[in-house]
Order: C-alpha cells, then sequence, then structure tokens
C-alpha cells in the first residue's frame, strides 16, 4: 500500500480519501435533510406561545415564567419555568411514520390515544406529556406535573 505523508505522520492513500469521502457524504446528506426540512415548511420559524396563554391553559394560579427559544436545523424548543419543573413545548419537523413509531415505542409505559386533535395525538397515560401531529410537524409538551386534560387544551390552543 503507498503511503503519503502529512505533517509528521504516514497515512495511507486510501483512507485519506475514504476518509474524506464520508466528510463529504456526511456534510451532503445534512444539507439536503436542512434544505427538505426548511422546502417542508420547517418548524424552525414557530415562535414561542405567550407565558399567559400557557398559563392560561393550566387553569388558575399556575405560575408560567417566560419563554426561553432554543432553535435547531429540525425544530424549536421553548422551555418555560414553572413553579417546580419548566415545562416544554417543541415543534418539530417529523413524519407520520417516525411519530407512530415513537406511540409504539412509548406504548410500553401507557399511552393514551387523544381523538380530534390534529392528525394524529397521543399522551402519557400518567400525564405530564402530549403529542400532536400535523402537516409534517410534531408538538411536544412536556409538563411533567400536569394533566393530560390541560395539555390536551393548550395543544388545542396552539392548532
Amino acid at each position: 500500500m503507498k503511503r503519503r505523508h502529512a505533517g509528521s505522520r504516514m497515512y495511507p492513500a486510501r483512507l485519506r480519501l475514504a476518509g474524506g469521502a464520508a466528510l463529504g457524504i456526511t456534510l451532503l446528506a445534512s444539507s439536503a435533510l436542512t434544505l427538505s426540512a426548511s422546502g417542508a415548511g420547517s418548524p424552525t420559524t414557530a415562535t414561542c406561545p405567550p407565558a399567559a396563554t400557557v398559563a392560561k391553559a393550566f387553569g388558575p394560579g399556575a405560575k408560567v415564567g417566560h419563554a426561553v427559544a432554543a432553535h435547531s436545523a429540525y425544530g424549536t424548543t421553548c422551555t418555560y419555568a414553572g413553579a417546580m419543573l419548566p415545562t416544554r413545548i417543541s415543534f418539530q419537523f417529523d413524519t407520520m411514520t417516525t411519530f407512530l413509531a415513537g406511540e409504539r415505542a412509548a406504548s410500553a409505559y401507557g399511552t393514551v390515544v387523544i381523538h380530534h386533535l390534529g392528525q394524529a395525538a397521543w399522551g402519557a397515560k400518567a400525564g405530564g406529556g402530549v403529542y400532536v401531529y400535523r402537516d409534517g410537524e410534531t408538538i411536544k409538551i412536556v409538563a411533567p406535573l400536569v394533566s393530560n386534560v390541560r395539555l390536551v387544551a393548550l395543544a388545542r390552543t396552539l392548532i
């Protein structure tokens, strides 16, 4: 095998080319994912609902702080400081297949199907989390100390 000198180390020529090709494919795949996400109505432009809207859905006396948004290539996550545990609302690019796969995986821990909310929706049987799929995006609402009834009310205001 022919070796090429690169600085103070010797690298096999094939390995160096294979590594460069792998990096190029990785960059191409990640840019294609970003383009397909933005071309398919990416939720990265979603804005966080006002804290007053979240507090109203949670009921009287609910303490919800202002939203802190975190943006990524595939979605936006809004975190609200609460009385004890934070509430997180995520708007994420998704497909129906992966959404349903997530529901199947969580069903081992107990889930409940929520009817007439988005194209598909489910929540944790014990409460604290509601997941809604609609038009290529998933809205995840996670508030550990809040009942599903209140989380569904919030989800209805977001759709």
